[in-house]
This record gives C-alpha cells, structure tokens and sequence, in this order.
C-alpha cells in the first residue's frame, strides 16, 4: 500500500517537443497530423457538417490577426461572449496570436457582472455570438468599446486578408500575459487570473506526457471556462486528433452518435446524465435483467478486459457512437459508482485535478494505473507540496510549476495570500501517496464547486442578501448539489415595521433575488435558526458549524 508523503516531483514520461505558443501548437500539429480536421460542428436544423483542416485554420488565424491590428488592437485585452463554436475558438486564436488578451466571458453571468469584469480588465473590444447581442451592446455601451459579430468572422477575415502584407503575422513572448480569466474567490470578489500561452500550452503538451489522451473528442464544456478551453481542446489537437463542438447541451446525445468520440472531457454533471441515459436505454428496449446478469458475472470472473466488455456490449454501447473508451471527469468530486457503471461496459473513467490558476491541471489519473479514490497523479513537470499537515498527513495542497499563472490581476493583497515561497496555496485539503496520487479530502477555502463544474462564492451571494434588513445574519452553503441558506432574522425589524410573517418576507425578498442572479447562483433552499451563528475569536461566523 503506498505511504503518504508531503513533496512529489513529477518526472516526464515520454519525449514531447517543446511548444510554448499557440502559433506553435498549429504548426506542430499541422507536421503531425495534416490531414486530420482540427474542428468539427453540426447544424442539426439546417442539416450541415462544418470542418476545418490545421492549415486553413492557421490561415484564418492570421488573417484574424491582420484585421485585429489593422484596428489598433496591440497588446489589448479583447473579449469574447457567446455560444461554443468554432468561430469562438478561431476568435480566440486569432486574439492571442496577434499578441493581443483573451477575455473569456461566462454567458451565463448578469450583465451587471459582465460590466464589471469588462471594465476591470480593461478590454477594447467584445467578440459576441448574435444571441447575445442585446448584452453584448450593453457591454459595449457602458464601457465605451467596440463590438463585432461572431458570426461576421469570415468576412473579418478576409479583410485580414488584405493586409497581411502590411500586418504579418505578429512575433508574441510566451511569458506574456495571453488569458485574463475571471474567477470567484472566498472573498466574494471575483479575481482576475492572468496566464501567459507558456503556462496553458506546457501544461496541456504535460497532460499527454501523463497517459494515453489520444482520439477523436467531443467538447461539451463552456468555452469560457479553463478546463474547457485548455484540456478538453488542446490535448485533443496536440494528439492529432479531432473536436467535434457541442454548440448546445440540447443537442449532446445528437452530437455523441454523429461524432464517435473516443475520449470525451467532461464535469460530473455530464457524466451522471449520460449514465442515466444510458440506462434508460437499456431499460427502453427490455434488456436490463440481461445486461445486469451479463456485468455481474463480468465481476465474477474479475479478469475481463476493457475490449472484451466493449465487443460484448457493443450494440449498447452504439449509444455513444460505439468508440468510446475514456472519460476525463474534472472540475468537482465524482462519486465512485460512476467510475464503476462505466468500467462495467469497457469505458475507463480518469479522473483529475485542476484550477484556473494553474492552467487548470495539477493532477490526472493515469490509464495504466488508474486510482479512482483519488484526483490522479501529479501532472509530469510539476511539483506539490503538502503544507502544515496534521497528523493524518493532510494538509494544503502547494503547487510549483511552469503551468503556475502569472498572477491576479492589479490585486497585490491576493498575490500575497495566494503565493509564498514560490508555491501557489490552492486552497485544497488533501495527501499525497508515493506513487504520486493526489486526494483530496476537504477545502480550505469556502469555494463552493457545483456538480457541473460552476464555482459560486458565497460571499458574493450573502453581500445580496444582507440587502434585505430583515436578516440578521447568513450563511450560504452548498448541498445535495445546491445553493442553501441559513439565516437568523433580525425580528427587531420585523416587529418594528409590522411585518406579520418575517420568514414569508425574506423568502420573497430571496425569490427576487434569484431573478437576478445566474441561474447556478440561485438559492434553492432557504432555512431558519433560532439563535445567532457560532463565531470564532475574531468574530467571524464558523462556516463548518452550519453544514
């Protein structure tokens, strides 16, 4: 049984060029596997397949790039906000290699958060999809820049392509700023995370150096988040390999049979819809006393393969295309019997580890020696360090590494808190084994992490709440996979201003709340206590002694 220890480097497995830009991804990728479309998309109402080959779209990346500094864009902070597609991806291209910032924008955000990160970053131009127009012009309108149609690109391309013999394409420094990334942080204020095209794109050629990542993928997760538009696309490129883009999670069944993915990067969430669909399936057609018997005596025997049960279910598993063999599972805790639901039909589920900060992987399990128990193993070139363990051997989990952001942007106290020594604090509760596994135990921070991957500050909600003088007191928590409140009243109030129900008044108040909140922000559950809340020496309110 492996022991616990408190510091684990992480060696390279296998030879990997040494990429450090997105220019110099394309044009690995188009040595490799020229031939092979780099992105895929379907129209399913108009009934059309869309593709793209590595050398067209370096094309259009430079001509993307001709057009952005024909309009003064040099070094600027320009952002993008929409549906997933391939035009965001090529936007995004497009940005960083014509030495410019990517801002990425969570479509699902008030527009009032928008602003905000707008303006805080400083961006000079939003790139939006026509169904996000409207906000896109508020945006624009109060941060006084400029706005383009997503949907418009291949005509901002071949305005680029005009002027490239004026505009060449521009030589960037990898250890520039490339992504400013807006995340939700315990203080309730949203930190903008600064990341250079060395820390994203070493980390994803580090990824593969870990285990097999290789084959056709499908992309389900929200561009606008760093496990998305760093692991689930990148390593797929790097491999040769093809992403088919899910533009809508209505469409992501349709999508799985048309594309056949062999590896699929997904949140929990997903996982769990696809398993229930699954078997719903199964129990559609009347087959599942048959498939229950055949996994059981599968466990029985205990030495069938990952092919061999794949061969033997594959009418089933046509489901999903009838490829698929691997499941990347980040962003939140997965809960075991998933990992087992799906090895019972061949289909090998790895789970990992990541944050923004970090461009997002610390950790992923390895195919040759898979630990579902825990997040994976520490990703190859980089460093983690368990700090001020207790006598269990947990402690916070410190991470060294290329992958490391640059830091949080015009925000020195959080740079502070965040990096010391040269390690970056995650803010995660966890051990490490000597074979290098990392697992978590709890969270330091009060982060809380949706089953779909959504980080949600509880500060930032609680600030809303005590707008409302009929609360005294609150705490915003995670559970059963949604947002809860507990609060004490300030029944002064209540019988001072003739409320006859303090509880139905609050819950009113939470209820119009909610229509202003992101549909993962909303608080689903709102509780009621009696006394005041347990509170430290410092006077601040015991979070653990609510949940």
């Amino acid at each position: 049984m492996a022991e616990k220890i408190f510091y684990y480097k992480a060696e390279d497995n296998r030879s990997m060029p040494e990429l450090l830009t997105y220019r110099e991804m394309l044009e690995y990728r188009i040595k490799t596997a020229p031939d092979a479309a780099l992105f895929r998309s379907y129209d399913f109402k108009e009934e059309k397949e869309y593709s793209i080959l590595p050398a067209d779209f370096l094309e259009q990346t430079d001509a993307l790039g001709a057009f952005l500094r024909s309009k003064g864009y040099s070094r600027n902070c320009i952002a993008i906000l929409g549906d997933n597609s391939c035009e965001w991806i090529l936007m995004m291209f497009g940005i960083i290699c014509s030495d410019n910032v990517l801002v990425p924008l969570d479509k699902g955000l008030e527009t009032d958060t928008l602003i905000t990160f707008t303006e805080r970053s400083g961006s000079k131009a939003i790139f939006c999809s026509s169904a996000f127009r409207q906000k896109a012009e508020l945006i624009a309108e109060k941060c006084g820049i400029d706005i383009y149609e997503l949907e418009k690109l291949s005509e901002y391309a071949e305005q680029g392509r005009a002027l490239i013999g004026t505009y060449p394409p521009a030589k960037t420094d990898p250890d520039n700023m490339a992504i400013m990334m807006f995340t939700s942080g315990t203080t309730g204020v949203s930190k903008g995370v600064m990341l250079s095209q060395r820390n994203i794109v070493i980390n994803s050629c580090k990824v593969i150096q870990q285990s097999d990542f290789s084959g056709d993928g499908l992309y389900l997760l929200p561009l606008n988040h760093i496990y998305g538009l760093n692991s689930a696309q990148n390593v797929t490129l790097l491999c040769g390999n093809t992403v088919t883009i899910n533009k809508n999670l209505r469409y992501m069944i349709k999508d799985i049979q048309m594309s056949r993915p062999v590896i699929m990067f997904i949140v929990p969430l997903m996982v769990e819809m696809i398993y229930a669909g699954l078997w719903k399936g199964i129990k559609a057609n009347g087959m599942e006393e048959k498939v229950r018997a055949m996994i059981e005596e599968n466990r029985r025997k205990g030495n069938v393969t990952n092919e061999e049960k794949r061969e033997m279910f594959k009418d089933i598993l046509a489901f999903f295309g009838g490829r698929l063999e691997k499941i990347v599972s980040g962003g939140a805790a997965l809960s075991y019997k998933y990992y087992e639901g799906f090895k019972d039909f061949g289909i090998e589920i790895l789970q990992g580890y990541g944050i923004t900060e970090c461009a997002p992987v610390l950790a992923v399990n390895c195919l040759h020696l898979n630990k579902p128990e825990s997040v994976g193993r520490v990703v190859c070139g980089s460093e983690i360090m368990i700090d001020d363990p207790d006598k269990d051997g947990c402690g916070e989990i410190c991470a060294k590494g290329p992958n490391v952001m640059l830091g949080y942007y015009k925000n020195d106290e959080e740079n502070a808190k965040a990096m010391k020594d040269g390690w970056f604090h995650t803010g995660d509760k966890g051990y490490l084994d000597d074979d290098g596994y990392i697992f978590i135990t709890g969270r330091i921070k009060n982060l809380i992490i949706l089953s779909n991957g959504e980080n949600v500050s509880p500060e930032e909600i609680e600030l809303k709440l005590y707008d409302c003088p009929a609360i005294q007191e609150c705490v915003v928590y995670e559970k059963d996979g949604s947002i809860c409140v507990q609060i004490f009243k300030n029944d002064e109030f209540i019988e001072q201003n003739g409320i006859e129900n303090g509880e139905q008044y609050i819950k009113d108040y939470v209820s119009s709340l909610n229509t202003s909140l992101a549909v993962f922000k909303r608080i689903h559950t709102v509780e009621f206590r009696d006394i005041p809340f347990e509170r430290t020496s410092s006077k601040k309110i015991k979070r653990s002694s609510v949940i």
